[in-house]
């Protein structure tokens, strides 16, 4: 089969990009001829298999169909420069088709593709749908999408009839399966499969873990956009108190920053804590082998990848009770060791109220105390082991085909 695959951003640098690269692979392994159209900058490498056909819509750059802003991101805050969809002007819309159009019609006229698989439901998705009505065209829902599609009113009318005409939708978990058909309408929930996610095993798993001795600080990580929306500052804040107070810990935090409020608060942080920036997978997993719990304190998730790779690499995991997370990874993760921190009282999608706030940094507190204090008297080892080998990319790829 030739399968062209389509995202608006770049492909590498979040968790639906890396959604996107492990299902390339995984086609490239099946032996399905591929192309992908992504959004990237002049200076950005792509890292897919070499028989596979790269189609970039190159942002800012000065060239003809190149949009002349950043990539526009399907997150408020990304981990590169990019633009807000709600901040686009019209003009900006005009070019941001006119680009990712133009470049999807050189692939479809040269890659002439069985399948179009877009990833996000929202704008590039429902251009595609619209352009392409006699191509079979799946859409695959990440989470974010959602959350832009709630904030982008002047985009809806547009949006909602052409992903209803997607022949196929696939969604993270029950939940969000539900939350599609109630805002975009008129969608059978036969059209909906469920596909979970997958997890590169090959790279994250327990080989050469880091053994940690009795007199070592427990190794917190932490691993994502660094942004309100992840829970950062709270993270930040309950680190910073905690140190204070004497507990025993590192903490590595890995991801990419462009919020000013935080890159400050990350340059005062005591020396137990160490901020590395963005990592490729490989270094992330050498970072998973080197630490003992693994916190992810965000207030809205699609479902959470990272937490199934710490796990794979032999971390206690600790993550906000999103809706919809807890319930996939105790369906498909036996023996799931997860901690769950209450969800907080929300103003928004993704932000808390202040009497929330406050509440969900004692939460996460005391998790993180009693969780240390777990590792450092060893009764975590008791623990069984989880079991992971359920959640494969090839079952994704053939739940998607």
């Amino acid at each position: 089969m030739r399968i062209l695959s389509i995202t608006a951003q770049k492909p590498h640098s979040t968790g639906s990009g890396t959604y996107l690269t492990e299902l390339v692979r995984e086609f490239d392994r099946m032996g399905h001829e591929q192309a992908v159209v992504c959004g990237i900058y002049s200076d950005d490498k792509t890292a897919f298999p070499d028989r596979v056909m790269c189609y970039p819509v190159i942002f800012d750059c000065g060239e003809k169909h190149s949009p002349d802003f950043p990539i526009a991101g399907m997150s408020d805050v990304m981990p590169y420069p990019s633009t807000r969809y709600r901040d686009m002007t019209e003009d900006m819309l005009n070019k941001f088709e006119d680009a990712f159009t133009y470049v999807i019609g050189k692939a479809v006229d040269e890659f002439h593709p069985d399948l179009i698989i877009c990833h996000h439901l929202f704008l590039l998705t429902a251009i595609v749908r619209r352009d392409y009505p006699d191509l079979a065209v799946y859409g695959i829902c990440h989470g974010s999408d959602l959350r832009q599609f709630m904030s982008c009113s002047h985009l809806q009318d547009f949006i909602r009839p052409e992903i209803a005409k997607l022949d196929r939708i696939f969604a993270l978990h029950d939940l969000q399966r539900d939350k599609i058909t109630t805002l975009y309408g008129s969608i059978v929930s036969e059209k909906i499969t469920v596909t979970g996610s997958g997890y590169n095993s090959d790279i994250f798993n327990p080989d050469r873990r880091t053994p940690r001795s009795d007199d070592d600080p427990v190794r917190l990580v932490y691993a994502g956009k660094m942004s309100e929306a992840k829970g950062v500052p709270e993270l930040l804040d309950v680190l910073e108190e905690l140190s204070r107070e004497g507990v025993d810990f590192t903490a590595t935090l890995a991801g990419g920053c462009q919020d000013k409020a935080i890159m400050r608060k990350l340059e005062k942080l005591p020396s137990n804590i160490k901020v590395v920036g963005q990592v490729p997978q490989d270094k992330l997993a050498s970072i998973f082998k080197d630490g003992d719990i693994f916190i992810l304190p965000s207030y809205f998730e699609g479902l959470g990848l990272v937490l199934i790779e710490a796990m794979a690499c032999g971390m206690l995991p600790i993550s906000t009770d999103i809706p919809g997370v807890r319930e996939w990874i105790d369906a498909n993760v036996g023996n799931s060791i997860v901690r769950y921190i209450p969800m907080p009282e929300m103003l928004g999608v993704d932000i808390p109220t202040e009497s929330g706030r406050e509440q969900f940094k004692k939460d996460m507190k005391a998790i993180l105390i009693s969780s240390i204090y777990d590792i450092s008297n060893g009764s975590t080892q008791s623990l069984p082991s989880p079991d992971t080998s359920r959640i494969t990319w090839n079952a994704v790829c053939n739940s998607i085909l």
